[in-house]
Order: structure tokens, then C-alpha cells, then sequence
């Protein structure tokens, strides 16, 4: 994998948890890089399952929540998953508010959040005749 600035990857079987670093992504500078390293991760994985860990991060940008957007869309062209884990009760409030709760998975701990992605892939299993 490459090496980022912003986030912290770590590949635990089939799920990719990325940690974003920064606790307020608010700069444009910071944004772009964000996503140019999202982007990166991504075109490394064939069928993404992206676990984010949110706990270290107060603020984020419209332009950051964007990005995020944008990123699902393209891991749910990949058949992959996004699970968010650890997301602050002010930022929560952004995705309630934007609608944002319908389009992610959020869980409250780490745990959910793995048995939430591996819940997510079992209607991709077909039933076998007996």
C-alpha cells in the first residue's frame, strides 16, 4: 500500500480500516489531499470494504463530506462497502441533518462496525438446493 499523510491504513482480513489523522478537515488544501489519498487507496483495492474510524475527527468541511459522497459512490461501483465507526455526536448531527445517515452505515464501536460489514456481504451469498 502507499504511504498517506491523512489517513491510516490498516488491512484487517478483507476489510480496509482507514483512520483519517486530522481532527479538523476544514482547509482546502487538506480536502484535496484527503481525497486524492482516498482515491489512491481505493484504485489499490479490487472490491473495497472500507471501515472508517471518525473517533480523532471534530470538524469536517461540506467539501470533505463530499468527498465522502463521492468515495461511496465509487466503492458501491466496485461492489464494495463503507462502515463509519467512532463519528463524534456534532458530526453525526451534520448527517441527520443532510440526510448523509441514509447513505453511510454508522456504528458506535469498532465491533459493530466489523460485524456490520460482514452482515452487509451475506445477501451476496446465493442459497445452495438441497
Amino acid at each position: 500500500m502507499s504511504d498517506y499523510q491523512c489517513i491510516d491504513v490498516e488491512q484487517m482480513d478483507s476489510i480496509t480500516k482507514v483512520r483519517i489523522v486530522d481532527s479538523k478537515i476544514l482547509d482546502q488544501g487538506l480536502v484535496k489531499q484527503l481525497a486524492e489519498e482516498l482515491q489512491t487507496l481505493l484504485s489499490e483495492l479490487t472490491e473495497p470494504k472500507l471501515l472508517f474510524d471518525l473517533a480523532a475527527v471534530n470538524f469536517l468541511s461540506s467539501a470533505a463530506l463530499n468527498n465522502l459522497v463521492i468515495l461511496n459512490k465509487k466503492v458501491q461501483k466496485q461492489n464494495g462497502k463503507i462502515v463509519l465507526t467512532g463519528v463524534q455526536p456534532q458530526i453525526y448531527e451534520i448527517f441527520n441533518i443532510t440526510g448523509l445517515n441514509r447513505w453511510f452505515k454508522v456504528t458506535e464501536t469498532m465491533d459493530e462496525a466489523i460485524a456490520e460489514m460482514a452482515v452487509s456481504y451475506t445477501h451476496l451469498t446465493l442459497p445452495t438446493k438441497a
